[in-house]
């Protein structure tokens, strides 16, 4: 494949101008004397067109040719992205990020200009519920052909710490923690952020959100993270999204939006729903179609997708997510994750106490291990009776309890898939008082483990191991207020 510039998206404004500035196609058309027949052969063997040629009307902006993050080069790239994912089309082969039927390309990118109209095969399939993957290392997957590796994902953020925008980072209330990312400074430079935390409808709906709301502002100002402003959001159910668009609309100032955050944590939803909200407040420059894909595999936007959102100047841009190695949901294939069904509603399951022999009466988890699922176990090494541990995770998944003496020992050549510690808590709990002491938030889960005191008496050390699956992270947080 030749090598390419770097990518970049011409503003709405420009685009226009552009394509003012330049000849009609038929007027082309007829000034240069060539036959349809002859321009077809032509077509196929370059696709080498203007911005200009670009069809005006098309609710996703002109893309300029280069080098793009979303563009792997073991392909032959065609001019145009997929609206749906942002990444390069291509004709080859169907099994890549990218492809469309050379039949389509033909008739709408040659014939009609619509370069960025398509919506490849790959995006068709999340769209309809599958699991595809395009990231490299996705579920421990090596080098293969047409994957995009994180680090290309990661590039096509650089542009925005040069321009003057406002960021909204998207978090995924269920994994606050895994991802937040904590270093998100050196991708947006000293741009203002806006903070919309997703997924809040998967809570109890007796949560109360002003609560919510603090506790967040106070995890925020402990990761040194200034602020323009806090939006607690449902995308799917519309809650809380008019007051997320309003505050977008008064930090923006006229600027473009660069929507980002970690990988799956519903960036596209939450601009999908942005959109409808711009359209029911009287903003018809909001597209209600050609909108980015939104589904549940990790990795379903490519590249940076542009939106005329805004009346006048400004873009709206949906990024690719930001690969976190140290997530559940990036640590998981694509059969594992359409099993598991991250994403849905929180179960809470409280596991009743082991009966203990001696003495009576002072059932306790004290050398037990409670197993979550395969990928998490927690070994209690010291707990007094008054400890209760809550599950608050997908309802597939399963705890299990068993005696710490017989968790099985790893089996030989089985090394790289055993389980390994991965935390440890260890502190006495405060005197006088009750419910949760520590939440320990499984990165990518979408869940996590309460550590709770049932009652005032008999306080002690609570001492726990964690184990998880190889470069699993889980976080021992404040507790998260919500019951």
């Amino acid at each position: 494949m030749p090598t390419h510039r770097a990518a970049s998206f011409a503003p709405s404004s420009s685009s226009a101008s552009s394509s003012a500035a330049m000849p009609s196609l038929a007027h082309r058309r007829a000034s240069t004397g060539v036959d349809r027949r002859r321009r077809r052969k032509a077509c196929a063997r370059a696709f080498a067109y203007d911005d200009a040629d670009a069809d005006d009307g098309a609710e996703v902006l002109s893309y300029r040719p280069g080098e793009s993050a979303s563009a792997p080069k073991d392909v032959r790239r065609e001019r145009g992205n997929c609206y749906g994912c942002g990444v390069q089309l291509q004709i080859i082969d169907e099994s890549i990020a990218g492809y469309v039927d050379p039949n389509e390309y033909q008739t709408k990118a040659v014939v009609h200009r619509q370069f960025n109209g398509m919506l490849c095969a790959r995006c068709a399939a999340l769209s309809n519920g599958r699991f595809v993957n395009a990231v490299e290392g996705q579920g421990g997957i090596k080098a293969a052909p047409g994957l995009i590796t994180p680090k290309q994902l990661r590039d096509s953020l650089k542009e925005i710490r040069e321009r003057k925008t406002l960021v909204v980072k998207v978090v995924d209330v269920t994994d606050f923690h895994g991802s937040f990312l904590k270093k998100v400074r050196d991708v947006v430079g000293g741009n203002p952020i806006l903070l919309v935390v997703t997924k809040v409808d998967l809570l109890s709906p007796e949560t109360n959100y002003d609560d919510l709301l603090r506790w967040v502002e106070d995890e925020s100002a402990a990761r040194r993270l200034t602020l323009a402003g806090v939006a607690l959001v449902s995308s799917k159910k519309g809650f809380g999204m008019r007051d997320a668009v309003l505050q977008m609309m008064r930090e923006r100032n006229g600027r473009d939006v660069y929507v980002m955050g970690a990988a799956n944590v519903g960036k596209s939803t939450f601009i999908r729903a942005a959109m409808d909200e711009l359209r029911s407040a009287g903003n018809y420059f909001a597209p209600a179609k050609r909108l980015p894909v939104a589904s549940a595999m990790p990795g379903t936007t490519l590249g940076v997708i542009p939106l005329k959102a805004f009346e006048g100047k400004g873009v709206l841009f949906d990024t690719p997510g930001v690969f976190l190695h140290h997530r559940l949901n990036s640590l998981l294939g694509p059969e594992d994750l359409s099993i598991m069904r991250l994403g849905n509603t929180l179960k809470k399951f409280v596991p009743k106490k082991p009966e203990c022999a001696e003495p009576p009466g002072f059932d306790s988890f004290q050398g037990y291990s409670l197993c979550w699922g395969s990928f998490l176990r927690i070994d209690i090494l010291a707990c007094p009776p008054n400890t209760a541990f809550s599950f608050y995770g997908p309802k597939t998944l399963r705890v299990d309890i068993m005696k710490t003496s017989d968790v099985p020992a790893t089996i030989p050549g089985q090394e790289q898939a055993a389980l390994r510690l991965v935390n440890e808590v260890d502190f006495v709990p405060p005197p006088g008082i009750t419910g949760g002491l520590v939440d320990l938030s499984v990165s990518g889960l979408g869940g996590w483990v309460r550590v709770e005191k049932s009652s005032e008496r008999g306080d002690g050390v609570i001492h726990a191991r964690i184990y998880g699956l190889r470069g699993l992270e889980v976080f021992a947080r404040d507790v998260m207020p919500t019951p």
